[in-house]
């Protein structure tokens, strides 16, 4: 199946030690998002399909409303941990660049 992480390469697409952007297992369409505090235990988000995409694409002034819209309690938890905003952004900005290089490289693949 097309997106899968099997086909699309094994890893998070995101990870930074307190952020962690990976594939949803039960769906390879959606996301979570990990977010690893203090004490080193992790709380994860759901990411719905198409929404890392736009969080992405939004822009720098605009994804804190965004994120807010989506799930309030992201902004809970980045702040408790000291990541701000912007840093997230970078981590969602990277996570779904590495998405379309992994797709890209599929499709490569796949016309061979």
């Amino acid at each position: 199946m097309p997106g899968t992480q099997q086909n699309m390469g094994e890893g998070p697409l995101y990870d930074d030690g307190k952020v962690k952007i990976d594939y949803y297992s039960n769906a390879p369409e959606e996301h979570v998002l990990h977010i690893t505090d203090k004490k080193g235990e992790s709380s994860g988000y759901l990411i719905q399909r198409g929404i890392l995409r736009e969080l992405a694409q939004t822009k720098r002034g605009g994804i804190e409303s965004k994120i807010s819209n989506f799930n309030d309690n992201i902004l809970f938890a980045i702040k408790n941990e000291g990541i701000s905003i912007d840093g997230l952004h970078v981590a969602l900005c990277q996570a779904y660049s590495e998405e379309e290089r992994r797709m890209n490289e599929f499709i490569k693949s796949q016309k061979k």
